[in-house]
C-alpha cells in the first residue's frame, strides 16, 4: 500500500507539473483573476455528484448479492471506499469488501466480484459516452473507436470467457486466469438484464455530472462549451486514463484532457488550468472526502484485521 501512495503522490507531481509547464501555468494569473469563483460550490457539488450517484450502483449490487445492510452503514462503506480510488487499478477499493465483511460478515471473495463489477460499469459507461461523441475525437476516431469497443466486447460473455481461456494456458498467468473466471462468473451473475439497465443509467448519469462540472469550469474561465461536448471531453479521457492501469489515471487522464480542450479552440494556459481544476474537484474531491470517511471509521478495518490475526493464530 505504501508503495501505491509513493506512486500515486510521484505521478501526481508529474501530472501537475507536466500540464503547468505545457499549458504555461506561469501566466494563468489573469485567467485566475476573471474566473467566476461564484461557480465553485456548483462545480464541487457536480465534481462530486458523480460519486454520490453511483452510490445506488453500489446499492443495487449489495441488494442484488443479497447483503441486506442499512443504508447509512453502505454509504459509509462506499464514501470510506473512495480514498482509494487513486490506488493502482483502483486496487485499493477492495477496502469496500473488508469493510463489509466486518459488518455484514460475508467474505471478501463473495463480495469482491462487485467491485469489479462497479469498475467494469464505469468502462462500459465512458466507452458508450465516447462513441456517442466520437465525431468531436476529429482524426483520431479510429483509435478512439478501437478503445472504446474494448470494453464493450468484454460484456460477451464467450470473448470474455475466450480471453481468459488463453491466459489460462500460459503457466506464469493461469493461476491468475482461474481467479478471473471466477470473479468475471460472479459479475455477469450481477448482470441480469434489469440490474444491467438501472446500473448502466445510473453509470450514465454519473458521468455526465463530471460533464457538467468541466463545463462550468470553463464558463468560469469565459469559454461556452456545452454539456455534451465537455463530458465526451472528460469522458474519454478517463477511459484512456483508467485502461492505463495508472493510479486514478494520472499523467494520462490529465494530458489527454488539456490535449481534447486544446483540439476544441481552446487555448493552451486556460485548457491546462481548466484541466487541473477538473481533476481537483472530481478526483481529489472525492479521493479527500473518502480519506475522512476511512478515518471515521477505520475501526470497521481494524477489527477486521484483528479477527484474521486471531484465526491465524
Amino acid at each position: 500500500m505504501r508503495k501505491g501512495v509513493t506512486l500515486t503522490i510521484v505521478l501526481s507531481v508529474i501530472a501537475f507539473t507536466s500540464i503547468g509547464m505545457w499549458g504555461d501555468i506561469l501566466k494563468a494569473g489573469p485567467a485566475l483573476r476573471s474566473f467566476s469563483w461564484y461557480l465553485i460550490p456548483l462545480i464541487a457539488f457536480f465534481g462530486f455528484c458523480n460519486d454520490l450517484v453511483k452510490f445506488f450502483r453500489w446499492h443495487v449490487y449489495l441488494q442484488k448479492m443479497g447483503i441486506r445492510i442499512p443504508a447509512k452503514k453502505s454509504l459509509d462503506i462506499f464514501l470510506a471506499g473512495l480514498s482509494m480510488s487513486a490506488t493502482p487499478g483502483k486496487a485499493g477499493l477492495l477496502i469496500k469488501s473488508r469493510m463489509l465483511k466486518g459488518i455484514s460478515g460475508h467474505s471478501m471473495i463473495s463480495t469482491s466480484p462487485i467491485i469489479a463489477a462497479e469498475l467494469y460499469m464505469d468502462l462500459i459507461g465512458l466507452s458508450l459516452i465516447s462513441l456517442l461523441g466520437i465525431g468531436l475525437l476529429g482524426n483520431e476516431i479510429w483509435v478512439a473507436l478501437l478503445l472504446c469497443m474494448l470494453p464493450l466486447l468484454g460484456l460477451v460473455p464467450g470473448i470474455a470467457g475466450f480471453a481468459i481461456g488463453l491466459l489460462e494456458k500460459i503457466p506464469i498467468l493461469s493461476g491468475r486466469a482461474i481467479e478471473m473466471r471466477k470473479a468475471l462468473d460472479s459479475m455477469f451473475g450481477l448482470f441480469g438484464v434489469k440490474v444491467l439497465v438501472v446500473s448502466l443509467t445510473i453509470t450514465l448519469i454519473a458521468w455526465t455530472s463530471e460533464g457538467v462540472a468541466l463545463s462550468l469550469i470553463l464558463r468560469g474561465l469565459g469559454f461556452d462549451v456545452g454539456i455534451v461536448t465537455t463530458t465526451v471531453l472528460f469522458g474519454f479521457s478517463t477511459l484512456i486514463g483508467v485502461l492505463s492501469m495508472l493510479p486514478g489515471g494520472l499523467v494520462v487522464t490529465d494530458a489527454s484532457l488539456m490535449g481534447l480542450l486544446v483540439h476544441t479552440g481552446i487555448p493552451n494556459t486556460p485548457a491546462a488550468v481548466a484541466s487541473i481544476m477538473a481533476r481537483v474537484f472530481t478526483l481529489w474531491l472525492a479521493v479527500i472526502i473518502g480519506s475522512i470517511f476511512l478515518v471515521i471509521h477505520r475501526n470497521d478495518v481494524s477489527k477486521d484485521l484483528q479477527g484474521e490475526q486471531h484465526i491465524g493464530k
